[in-house]
């Protein structure tokens, strides 16, 4: 019966040490984007706080609007994740509480079992006899390892039902703590709901504010389109002219296998938020309008320093009217491509490190926005940079 006993917990242990170890990565996954996407809407938030009075009333402060309604709705998201996993741990603890005690009663029964029988043979006088008993010395050394196997059994009972005493008070202090978190986490949730609501309310009012001013869009999304084609342009014309005069455009010993292995873990060129994503997208107020963007936007604040995303060979710098400056970088046969900067820190032919600083993000005083633009291409293909990029 003892036997048993100790078996049944041993399991339980062992049962409640995986799922322990399991819900310790899952919830460590969780926490981490929980905290990622803590810091983004922090981050959102700084901005929405910096842009004036008069600029919230127009389409760049619906962009990071929307962005932080995204924001919110995942990790409303996570949260419930969170949730449901701590829920399931607590109850699986309250039911390892339950078989604790259980067992514990069970061991105590079978304590004062053994501790009457020992008292009924305590006389070694007795257990002599028993031995002394056996019909041969095969018998008689069974029964000497069955007395040796029974009393160290005995005495490791009290050992072992302070030890599952212990765990049972360990498990009741980790309930109390989980039910604390729980209830932690329901209130948080319901206030980023609120907050989430708030944003959703502060959205339409300023699609009422925006109505009527499609023609005021349309010709800013034209002048937009026309720097990007410039851009675009200007980049296959020095890409083409490379490819053209070096056959495997792999310079200074730059290797575009290395660049491809790091796929999923280039630093960002900038802190900020993706304002505008890679490829064909509606326009965020005119309907049946669609912007192609060749890169990604990052909306980050006043000053903000741009670095290099991984060593390469500064291929041109070059000014376009409406963008300030954009400098491409070689990897071998990979390009990348950051534009709207100032205060320039490199030159054509120049050697960069990863995370080398390239210049600063350029300020619109009037639109009270700091956004950069960056491009992945691998030869004359674009590439979409999100994913490539850190996962945020």
């Amino acid at each position: 019966m003892c036997l048993k006993a100790t078996i049944k917990i041993s399991f339980l242990l062992l049962l409640v040490l995986c799922a322990g170890s399991a819900w310790a990565q899952s919830r460590e996954e969780l926490e981490k984007q929980r905290k990622q996407k803590l810091e983004e809407i922090a981050f959102t938030q700084k901005l929405i706080d910096q842009t004036g009075e008069a600029q919230k009333k127009n389409l760049n402060y619906l962009i990071i609007i929307n962005r932080q309604i995204k924001n919110r709705e995942q990790l409303i998201v996570t949260e419930h994740s969170v949730l449901k996993m701590l829920t399931r741990s607590i109850d699986q603890t309250e039911l390892f509480i339950l078989a604790l005690e259980s067992d514990i009663n069970t061991l105590k029964e079978e304590y004062i079992e053994m501790a009457y029988f020992a008292f009924k043979n305590r006389s070694s006088y007795d257990y002599l006899l028993y031995i002394f008993a056996s019909e041969s010395l095969q018998e008689a050394w069974n029964r000497m390892r069955y007395i040796r196997f029974y009393n160290e059994i005995r005495t490791n009972q009290i050992e072992l039902i302070k030890s599952t005493q212990q765990s049972l008070s360990h498990k009741i202090t980790n309930l109390k703590s989980q039910i604390n978190s729980k209830k932690e986490l329901l209130e948080n949730l319901e206030l980023e709901k609120q907050k989430l609501q708030r944003d959703k309310t502060t959205k339409n009012e300023i699609l009422g504010e925006l109505k009527g001013k499609e023609k005021e869009f349309k010709d800013k999304l034209k002048e937009d389109q026309r720097i990007a084609k410039e851009l675009d342009k200007a980049i296959e014309e020095i890409i083409t002219a490379e490819i053209a005069k070096n056959e495997n455009l792999e310079l200074s010993g730059l290797s575009s296998n290395e660049f491809a292995s790091n796929r999923n873990h280039f630093i960002w060129p900038a802190n900020g938020i993706v304002s505008k994503g890679f490829g064909k997208q509606e326009h965020p107020t005119i309907p049946n309008v669609f912007i192609n963007n060749f890169g990604i936007d990052i909306r980050t604040e006043k000053g903000a320093v741009v670095r290099a995303v991984f060593s390469g060979v500064v291929s041109h710098v070059i000014f376009i009217p409406g963008a300030d400056n954009a400098i491409i970088i070689q990897h071998g046969e990979y390009y990348t491509v950051y534009k709207n900067l100032i205060n320039v820190k490199v030159n054509t032919g120049d050697t960069v490190k990863e995370g080398q600083e390239l210049g600063t993000v350029s300020y619109d005083e009037n639109k009270e926005i700091a956004e950069l633009h960056f491009e992945m291409r691998y030869l004359n293909e674009k590439l979409d940079p999100q994913l490539w990029l850190k996962k945020k």
